[in-house]
C-alpha cells in the first residue's frame, strides 16, 4: 500500500516540481529583462522557489525508508513531459494556463528536466528501499532496558518510606 501511494504522490510531485522551475524561470527572466540581478527585487521569491525544489528533490531521493515509487512517480512526469515537449509540443501548448506553464513550456524542450529525472530515478534500484524493516525493539531500547534492569530488583512496597541518606532527594512542601 506504501508503494502505491507513494506513486500517486510522485505523479503530484513531479508536476509540482516542474510548475515551480517554470515559474522561477520566467520570474528570473522578466527580472533579467529590465536589468535587476536575481537578488535585487522581488528576486529573492523566485531564488528561494528554486530552493525549495532542490530540498524537495533531497527529500525524496536520499532517505532510505521511503519507498521509492515516490521519486520514480516524479521522475516519469519530469521525463515523460519532456519527452512529450521533444516530441508533440502541440500538445502540451494545449495544456491550460497556470502559474508556471509559460516557463516550464520553455525549459523542457531544452532537456533542462532530464539530470533531475535521472536523479528521480536512481533510488528505485536500491534494494533496501523495497523492503520495510521488520518492527521491534530499537537497538537503543535495548540498551535503555538493560540499564535500568537492576532498579527493578529493588521495588519497595507502596506503603514504605523513601530512602534516606547523602543521595536521597529533598522536597520543600
Amino acid at each position: 500500500m506504501r508503494h502505491f501511494v507513494g506513486f500517486l504522490s510522485g505523479l503530484i510531485l513531479g508536476l509540482v516540481l516542474v510548475l515551480v522551475c517554470g515559474w522561477a524561470f520566467a520570474h528570473l527572466r522578466g527580472l533579467h529583462t529590465a536589468g535587476l540581478g536575481a537578488l535585487q527585487g522581488s528576486g529573492p521569491v523566485a531564488v528561494a522557489g528554486l530552493v525549495g525544489v532542490g530540498v524537495l528533490v533531497a527529500l525524496v531521493a536520499v532517505p532510505p525508508r521511503l519507498t521509492p515509487m515516490l521519486p520514480f512517480g516524479a521522475a516519469l512526469v519530469v521525463s515523460g513531459l519532456t519527452g512529450l515537449a521533444l516530441l508533440r509540443m502541440h500538445l502540451l501548448e494545449r495544456l491550460p494556463e497556470v502559474p508556471g506553464a509559460e516557463g516550464a513550456l520553455t525549459l523542457l524542450p531544452l532537456g533542462v528536466f532530464v539530470p533531475l529525472a535521472l536523479v528521480l530515478f536512481a533510488p528505485l534500484f536500491v534494494g533496501g528501499r523495497w523492503r520495510r524493516e521488520e518492527e521491534g525493539p530499537s537497538e537503543a531500547e535495548v540498551y535503555f532496558d538493560g540499564l535500568y534492569e537492576e532498579d527493578d530488583d529493588k521495588v519497595r512496597p507502596p506503603g514504605a518510606a523513601a530512602p534516606s541518606g547523602p543521595h536521597a532527594p529533598r522536597h520543600r512542601a
